[in-house]
Formats: structure tokens, sequence, C-alpha cells
């Protein structure tokens, strides 16, 4: 099971990249007039890829440390995805709130800076998780 999360969280690190890189940013190009939609739809099929993904390896992650030893090392992966989790729901979720109504240059900074922790978060519980 621990390469099974361990398979999750790089996959989870990889696509929040992506997101970072290439997706976030092409949002400040995207005509007004089709904005929301657009938008719309983003958030529609990344939360059918990653909610699955996301979710299980939480749900895993805590399994895992509920059947395994308590002690710092076990700990840390879960914490970082934990930070990961805050961030996506008391940063980024309403920050995508905001954008729904249209094109905001605050909420959109906000949401592709607020993204980089979720980058570090889930960086960090992969590499721990690899050693």
């Amino acid at each position: 099971m621990e390469k099974l999360v361990l398979i999750l969280a790089a996959f989870n690190w990889g696509a929040i990249c992506f997101v970072s890189v290439v997706h976030y940013p092409l949002f400040a190009d995207v005509h007004s007039d089709v904005f929301v939609e657009y938008h719309r739809k983003h958030v529609t099929r990344t939360t059918l890829l990653l909610g699955s993904t996301l979710s299980l390896e939480m749900v895993l992650q805590i399994f895992l440390f509920l059947m395994g030893p308590k002690d710092l090392f076990s700990t840390l992966p879960l914490l970082f995805l934990g930070a990961g989790w805050l961030i996506t729901f008391l940063v980024s979720v309403p920050q995508h709130r905001k954008l729904e109504q249209g094109f905001s240059k605050q909420a959109h900074q906000i949401l592709m800076l607020s993204n980089w922790g979720r980058v570090v978060c889930w960086g960090i519980t992969t590499i721990l998780l690899a050693l």
C-alpha cells in the first residue's frame, strides 16, 4: 500500500505542477466573453481527474498513519498533505468561486500564488514518502 500512496502522491504533485506552470497562467489569456465557460470546464474536468486521486491519497495516508508507527517521519507526510488541503479549501476554492463570476486579476494572482504552496506541500509529501 505504501507504493500506491507514493504513486498517487507523485501523480498529484505532477498534476498540481502542471496546473501551476501551464493551466493557471493561461487563464489571463482567455477572452472575457468565454472566460466563465472556460473556467467552469477547467474546474469540472480538473475535479473529475484530481478529486479522486487526491482524496484516495489522503484516505490511504491516514490509514497508513493509523496502522503504522507514530513517529515524526511517519507524521510529516500527513502534515504536509493536510497543509496542502488547507490551502486548497481556505484559499484556492474561494478564488475559484470569485472566478466563476468572471476573470478577476486579483483572484487569479492569489490562485496562482496559492497553488505554488500546494506544489511545495505535495512535493515535500512525495519526497518524504519516497524516503
